[in-house]
């Protein structure tokens, strides 16, 4: 059974997507928000459409910057420094008043974690350093120390708002840590904050904005987001890469087109907690005729965490970093395989499901779904549109 519909709609409406991603590129809806404010803000407009990630709808809004080939080869050729952690003496003091039992020790607990858990995706999914052997953990002052930062690209991740997130690292650094961040919620704000992975030259690590930056589901980065955020940006550069003398304005529809046949032979796995709960098996099979499974989160970060190469995983990334009226975050969607962190498809569908305080992704409250029909029709788009064999996943759907 074939996709019914008039070849030529589906590409124009396939062309106005990508027009609106590319324009916003990398949170696409980051510009479209800022755009309505000040002179600065379409400043700021224009710097984000120059960032480059989720192709298609989603792509463009979930990673900012803009890759250039020199840009490439210096994070090639230059040794890869990561920031670490380390806990902050204000933040430890006022834990302690609040949890003197086991507060800082849990505050302590959560950042060495994260530092492994980072360490550990660097290790795993990084390809784009070649000297991998000679990787670098230090915390930010020591990194500020290194003498010879030319021969020197540093990746780290922070916490930021939409007005920060353009400003060099050390203006606004490191993550929001709360060892119970539910507990507080009511007297510290997370609102319209998320958090990015970044990589900066050294050298001008404190004089500009990062080179590349993308964003993680979780504003506290678990295992999985941190896996997620590194094996994606690393197969994106490299993609990058390959083909940095085809069209750089097409190179994210490029990579779609080339990445997203996979589809037919993985079982994508769609999170139940985001997906519209009005979808019936039926439409569900209709919008996206390919394998699938409706999940719980523990499956997918297994899937993740284990990069298992028989699926493919729908993810919710946040966006825009503009007041909402509940006072969350923006997400829209995309499609990762966790092996090889190859994008397959992207929506911009907006779905709103932050809790505005935590910033914890809450879709029992969600405003709107945060994967919906439109999104798996965005998610095959050009499998359908290159005659793909609309029957092939129904059999496997299960929801």
């Amino acid at each position: 059974m074939k996709r019914s519909g008039n070849l030529k709609l589906r590409h124009a409406a396939k062309n106005l997507i990508l027009k609106k991603q590319i324009g916003i590129v990398i949170f696409i809806y980051f510009g479209i928000q800022l755009s309505k404010k000040t002179s600065t803000m379409n400043k700021r407009k224009l710097f984000f459409s120059a960032f480059l990630l989720l192709a298609g709808m989603g792509i463009s809004k979930a990673q900012f910057g803009v890759i250039k080939p020199d840009d490439m080869d210096q994070m090639h050729n230059r040794t890869l420094v990561v920031v670490v952690e380390s806990p902050s003496d204000q933040l430890t003091e006022k834990i302690s008043k609040k949890h003197k039992a086991d507060g800082p020790g849990a505050y302590s607990k959560a950042i060495d974690a994260y530092n492994k858990n980072f360490a550990d995706a660097i290790n795993q999914f990084w390809k784009v350093s070649a000297d991998m052997d000679n990787i670098e953990f230090k915390s930010l002052d020591e990194v500020n120390d290194i003498s010879d930062k030319k021969n020197y690209v540093v990746m780290f991740c922070r916490s930021v708002t939409k007005d920060d997130i353009i400003a060099p690292y050390p203006a606004k650094n490191g993550i929001m840590w709360w060892p119970d961040y539910k507990e507080v919620a009511h007297d510290k704000d997370f609102t319209g904050k998320i958090t990015v992975m970044g990589i900066a030259l050294l050298d001008k690590f404190a004089k500009g904005g990062p080179i590349y930056q993308i964003a993680m589901p979780d504003l506290y980065p678990t295992k999985e987001d941190l896996k997620y955020a590194v094996n994606v940006a690393s197969s994106y550069i490299m993609y990058k890469v390959n083909h940095r003398n085809d069209n750089a304005k097409k190179l994210d529809d490029q990579m779609l087109q080339e990445n997203q046949a996979a589809l037919r032979d993985r079982t994508l796995l769609l999170p139940r907690d985001y997906l519209d709960k009005k979808l019936t098996k039926i439409q569900l099979d209709k919008a996206y005729p390919y394998p699938y499974m409706v999940v719980g989160m523990d499956t997918i970060k297994r899937a993740i965490d284990s990069a298992d190469s028989k699926y493919a995983i729908a993810m919710a990334v946040p966006t825009d970093l503009e007041s909402t009226a509940t006072g969350g975050v923006e997400y829209v969607q995309c499609v990762f395989t966790p092996d090889d962190g190859n994008l397959e498809g992207s929506s911009g569908v907006p779905g709103i499901a932050s809790d505005p305080k935590s910033g914890e992704i809450n879709a029992a409250t969600a405003s709107k779904p945060l994967i919906t029909k439109k999104s798996l029709m965005d998610f095959c788009m050009y499998l359908n549109d290159s005659g793909g064999n609309s029957d092939s996943g129904n059999k496997k759907g299960k929801r």
